[in-house]
């Protein structure tokens, strides 16, 4: 196991750090001072803090993190044997929990991929490992910009289908063409393993040709390229009065609207209690 114990001058450093932050709870420098006088051959680095609004029953509001290094899973074990925590191991991560104080201490490390068992974490998905299913598809969101995940090679007319369908009930929004593209242009096909690491909770998708063990059919619909509307209660167009539920803003006064779904009307019509975005900023 690699050691690199913090010296008086580093533990000292460690705490003005700690110190700074302004969320801080002055229980987490105490026990941060206490971890350092009584552990000073153990790893650390560093300490980072969290605070829940509201913590689970017998759980403490306030935290502290050991950070020890993102793979030295030998110093999680370490502390979690002076601490006398329990060690959690769930596939490559390895994690300690416990409480001093009323100040929870946590660690997390994993095993770095080099020396893990890749080949025996290949998993076969179930509706346990992703977002959602829609018709028997198991569909999962990936990223900040939207991109959903299928599992399969299904029909177009089906992945478009379950994209509006996660958009809908997940999002409350419509997904649109944007800019004349069409959505079914972005959809992509490819082959994948599905990896449990560090853990089956935590899972990676390794790209793999189609005759790689464990390989499977993977869709994906890149939704960056459409544009989304908000949906709200369905109301009827004044003017055509075909049902719409799409919501957006005027461009004029910054009302909030209605906007009718058919390209031959497209009207738009005040949200009842909807006040002016610029109103609003007159009087603010």
């Amino acid at each position: 196991m690699t050691i690199s114990p913090p010296s008086a001058e580093r533990g000292q450093q460690l705490l003005q750090r700690l110190e700074q932050f302004t969320t801080r709870n002055d229980g987490q420098v105490a026990v941060a001072r206490r971890l350092l006088a009584d552990h000073p051959d153990l790893p650390l680095f560093g300490f980072a803090i969290s605070r829940t609004i509201e913590p689970e029953p017998g759980k403490p509001a306030h935290s502290l993190i050991l950070c020890v290094g993102e793979y030295n899973t030998d110093a999680i074990t370490a502390w979690a044997s002076a601490l006398g925590a329990e060690l959690v191991i769930d596939g490559a991560r390895h994690t300690l929990s416990t409480a001093i104080d009323g100040i929870g201490i946590w660690a997390s490390a994993v095993v770095h991929d080099d020396v893990y068992d890749i080949e025996g974490s290949v998993f076969t998905p179930t509706p346990d490992d992703v977002t959602c299913t829609y018709r028997g598809l198991l569909v999962t969101s990936l990223g900040e910009d939207g991109t959903l995940l299928i599992v399969g090679h299904p029909p177009a007319r089906d992945v478009l289908a379950a994209t509006s369908a996660y958009y809908r009930g997940t999002c409350g929004q419509r997904l649109r063409p944007f800019g004349g593209n069409n959505l079914a242009d972005s959809i992509g096909r490819s082959w994948g393993r599905f990896i449990a690491y560090p853990n089956r909770r935590d899972w990676q998708l390794q790209p793999c040709w189609e005759n790689t063990p464990g390989a499977m059919p993977v869709t994906w619909m890149y939704t960056e390229e459409g544009a989304t509307q908000d949906l709200g209660d369905v109301e009827h167009c004044p003017t055509c009065g075909r049902p719409s539920r799409g919501l957006a803003y005027s461009p004029m006064n910054g009302q909030r609207v209605h906007v009718c779904p058919s390209p031959a009307c497209r009207h738009q019509w005040p949200v009842t209690d909807s006040p002016s975005l610029t109103s609003s900023k007159e009087h603010s």
